[in-house]
């Protein structure tokens, strides 16, 4: 193992607690009338910027994911992101083991419908 591998094991975000907190929430009556099923969390702003200011990246927050193209998609049993060649390799290093990673473009790539 080189030391540039083990520099990026040791930063890679730990996404455990943020998505165990994150299905709680779907799943609390006391924010949800009823459970939610899935929760998407799509790159874009509310305001559809080019750029993405830091206090919008949600995305990137919850997965770890820093690249500027990408969908996450948490359900209570999973956590997969979906993102275009460009990222593949970015999104393989910084997804912890809690992210499955979605290769779009890929024809066994499922969609995110």
């Amino acid at each position: 193992m080189t030391i540039s591998c083990i520099s990026k094991m040791s930063s890679l975000k730990s996404t455990t607690g943020l998505l165990k907190r994150l299905r709680t929430l779907m799943n609390d009556t006391k924010y949800v009338r009823d459970p939610i099923s899935a929760y998407i969390v799509p790159t874009n702003d509310a305001h559809t910027s080019e750029y993405i200011a830091d206090a919008d990246k949600r995305r990137e927050f919850i997965s770890g994911f820093s690249g500027s193209a990408g969908t996450a998609i948490v359900t209570l049993q999973d956590a997969r992101l979906w993102t275009d060649g460009r990222y593949y390799l970015q999104a393989s290093q910084e997804l912890d083991s809690n992210w499955k990673l979605m290769k779009d473009g890929l024809p066994d790539t499922p969609s995110q419908v």
